[in-house]
């Protein structure tokens, strides 16, 4: 044999048996344990669903005023007088009685005048009256006996006839009498009375000061009925009727308060688009300006699901847990205020995510104690 076939064969035989050899090694080893496949699908929780009747309740804040209060205005002008009550907060007063007194001697004497002039004139008149109309001399007659110009004008004898009106009338008897009766109307201003039960908030004047006519002397108020103004969406103020009631805290007293929707502003403000609504409270231990907070029960009810406020995303969607996998779901919020919101158009049995963060449409998720379909397709595939 030549040598290189011989060279050859040789290598051969060496290659046969490295192979032999490299097989006979490998079926002494033993087939290495196969690991699962790791899970590393987030962990969340969910709610399922179970409509019931919820009877919608509507939070409110805002600030109580007195529901009788006003502007203490001057319609004439005088020197204010003192008048043993000194004008000033805090001060109170009882209906009708005197708060303020406004120097009035001029126009007292001007109206004497006047009155005295009306005197003259009925007593010129009555030697006419007893020949031309005989009938009314008479009562005419004793108007001037019980005539008091101290005192307040009483009204004139009515006139038997047309002619004996227009008799009256052209001696100037009637323009007299009513001016009169002008001048006594605007001597009571001069008096100040309180209007109602209450108590002086502001005071802008104090005895000796010179008083305008039209200058606001001060603001009274009765401290016991109160308005609180508050401002709801347009959705929410269509569930609100006149006369639901209000459950009212504040935060710098204790004490719980109920009131009464009274009114319903039917126009929006146009910056905030919001409504104005006012709840009437009796609460005496309240002050004016205070602010106060709670929520109107209102007559409305819905059939959906109340849950926290925090499961929404993006305030109208909802994250459903379905076949192992997050799936974005819109709902309509009939309200979302505080913590919880009231949703609608969800089945009974529709599980909700209660985590949001992180969790996107698609996204797998497992929940604990519940077999995930998603993954156990994935373990069939694998076997």
């Amino acid at each position: 044999m030549k040598p290189g076939i011989k060279k050859s064969f040789s290598i051969v035989g060496v290659i046969l048996v490295s192979v032999v050899l490299m097989f006979l090694l490998a079926s002494f080893k033993t087939a290495p344990n196969r690991k699962p496949p790791s899970d590393n699908r987030p962990t969340i929780s969910v709610l399922e669903v179970q409509n019931e009747e919820i009877q919608l309740v509507v939070p409110v804040i805002g600030r109580v005023t007195a529901h009788n209060k006003v502007n203490l205005l001057a319609e004439v002008s005088g020197v204010l007088q003192y008048n043993g009550k000194e004008f000033l907060e805090g001060q109170t007063y009882t209906a009708g009685e005197v708060m303020l007194r406004i120097n009035k001697e001029e126009t007292e004497l001007n109206l004497k005048a006047q009155r005295s002039g009306l005197l003259t004139s009925i007593a010129a008149l009555l030697p006419e009256l007893k020949f031309d109309y005989p009938n009314s001399y008479k009562n005419w007659s004793e108007y001037l006996n019980s005539f008091d110009i101290e005192s307040r004008t009483q009204p004139l004898p009515e006139s038997q006839n047309e002619r004996e009106k227009y008799f009256v009338a052209n001696k100037g008897i009637y323009n007299t009498y009513y001016s009169i009766k002008s001048q006594e109307t605007r001597l009571e201003k001069y008096t100040i009375r309180a209007p109602f039960d209450g108590v002086l908030i502001t005071s802008n004047i104090t005895p000796g000061n010179l008083v305008m006519g039209g200058q606001v002397l001060g603001t009274f108020i009765s401290p016991t009925v109160y308005d609180l103004e508050t401002n709801v969406s347009i959705d929410e103020v269509s569930q609100i009727q006149v006369g639901d009631k209000a459950v009212l805290t504040s935060d710098n007293i204790e004490g719980e308060w109920t009131g009464t929707v009274s009114r319903i502003n039917q126009g929006i403000a146009a910056k905030t688009q919001m409504v104005e609504v006012f709840i009437s409270l009796e609460a005496p231990e309240l002050r004016e300006q205070m602010f106060l907070k709670g929520e109107i029960t209102t007559g409305s009810f819905v059939h959906g699901l109340e849950m926290p406020r925090k499961m929404l995303y993006n305030g109208e969607t909802i994250l459903e847990y379905k076949d192992g996998k997050i799936h974005y779901r819109d709902v309509d919020v009939v309200s979302a205020q505080g913590e919880t919101a009231v949703v609608m158009g969800l089945e009974d049995g529709t599980l909700i995510s209660r985590q949001t963060q992180g969790l996107y449409n698609g996204t797998e998720v497992k929940v604990p104690g519940m077999k995930n379909q998603s993954m156990a397709n994935s373990e069939q595939k694998d076997a």
